[in-house]
């Protein structure tokens, strides 16, 4: 099964998603919590005035295959549906956008018509609109492909040694420190 959680893992790194699929856990930081504890729902609210939207899905669990998503919320508009992912960081990531994407190739399999994915930025008030067209549905095959590849195990990974040090799988990954990298191979 492939998440929106295990998509997001493997942009920040290919070798959690191995690391998972062997069985381990990822260590609960003070960040983690806080993000949990944030109020969604008023969130969620205040984007569907804000957005103009005639419909807000609270947490849906959407399941295509193999694949499984849960977005924050989900605006339905007039012709079109976009999942929004609300976020507790000052900062946007790419692992934030492409699990969202992830959300809107799942509502698309499953029928719905999704022009858009949308993630919202508590800290700093910030609203980050992604189009969601034919180069962001290869971008999230690709994704995808590469995450049975990493399941399997098939993978050689080399990151930033600031990178590893915050990684709340370290412990379990063990890397190999190459001067300013850390490099694993499965």
């Amino acid at each position: 099964m492939i998440s929106g959680v295990v998509v997001k893992h493997f942009l920040y790194c290919p070798a959690i998603v191995r690391i998972t699929e062997l069985g381990f856990e990822e260590r609960v930081t003070d960040s983690m919590m806080e993000g949990e504890e944030v109020d969604k729902e008023t969130v969620g609210n205040f984007l569907f005035g804000v957005l103009k939207a005639k419909e807000l899905i609270r947490k849906p669990v959407y399941k295509y295959k193999d694949l499984v998503g849960s977005p924050d919320f989900v605006l339905g508009f007039s012709y079109y549906y976009s999942p929004l992912d609300v976020k507790y960081t000052n900062q946007v990531h790419m692992d934030h956008k492409a699990q969202v994407l992830f959300y809107a190739f799942i509502m698309e399999k499953l029928g719905f018509n999704v022009k858009q994915a949308i993630l919202y930025y508590i800290p700093v008030k910030k609203l980050v609109k992604i189009n969601y067209t034919n180069y962001e549905r290869e971008y999230v095959e690709r994704i995808l492909r590469n995450i049975v590849k990493a399941k399997k195990g098939f993978l050689k990974v080399r990151q930033p040694v600031r990178k590893c040090a915050n990684c709340g799988y370290f412990q379990f990954c063990k890397p190999k420190r190459v001067g300013n990298f850390y490099e694993r191979e499965f």
